[in-house]
């Protein structure tokens, strides 16, 4: 085995209570799942997914910790992570006032109809592949976390590649619950005044940890 049954269970639980906090990915989710539909915030989460094995690959390589040591570097992907984000927040609150000014009877033909507005998949992959890789947060944990988990004695890579896999595994884990639930709940939010505060709610949210990003030290 890579790592021991004691280091795994230490290193499921660390990276699982990280998974469940809440976070600019888990809001992105949210949103996606109670005004847009289960579809797209599967989506969401496989772009989450997918941009694990950049970061994982930018540590491999030791790019991560140069971007890291580099003020210069570190400001600018924390910039454009917080500018993408502020970006979707901006977004969603626009299209809360623009659901406010549309007509109540075109809203309840829409609630009767009981469909979601149109997203496309790669739309939805690429909100969730851009907010999470432009995360420099994310870059952290694998330059933070994972070490204290491998030996450096054995390979490196065969080892990073195996914690990722388990990261990514428990973060289907925990979205599948997250939207499962949303799934069930949702048909009872489609109301237009509910669907407008969830993007007022959310696009607030996630202005908020925008600004908490660009704080962060």
């Amino acid at each position: 085995m890579l790592i021991s049954s004691t280091e795994l269970y230490s290193f499921i639980i660390v990276i699982m209570l990280m998974i469940i906090s809440p976070g600019a990915n888990q809001i992105l989710v949210l949103q996606s799942g109670l005004v847009l539909g289960h579809k797209a915030a599967i989506y969401n989460v496989v772009g989450v997914a997918s941009s694990m094995f950049i970061h994982a690959s930018l540590s491999g390589l030791g790019i991560s910790l140069l971007i890291m040591k580099s003020p210069s570097l570190h400001s600018l992907i924390k910039l454009l992570g917080v500018g993408y984000i502020v970006y979707l927040a901006i977004s969603s609150i626009v299209s809360a006032c623009q659901l406010q000014n549309q007509s109540t009877d075109i809203n309840d033909e829409i609630v009767r109809a009981n469909e979601p507005p149109s997203e496309t998949t790669l739309k939805s992959f690429i909100k969730g592949f851009s907010t999470n890789v432009l995360n420099i947060q994310t870059s952290f944990i694998f330059l933070s976390i994972f070490p204290q988990y491998m030996d450096f004695e054995r390979s490196l890579f065969t080892q990073s590649l195996f914690l990722t896999l388990v990261f990514v595994g428990l973060l289907f884990a925990w979205y599948a619950v997250l939207i499962a639930l949303i799934f069930k709940i949702r048909h009872y939010l489609l109301q237009p005044r509910i669907q407008l505060k969830i993007k007022a709610v959310t696009g607030s949210l996630l202005l908020v940890m925008a600004i908490k990003m660009f704080l962060k030290q």
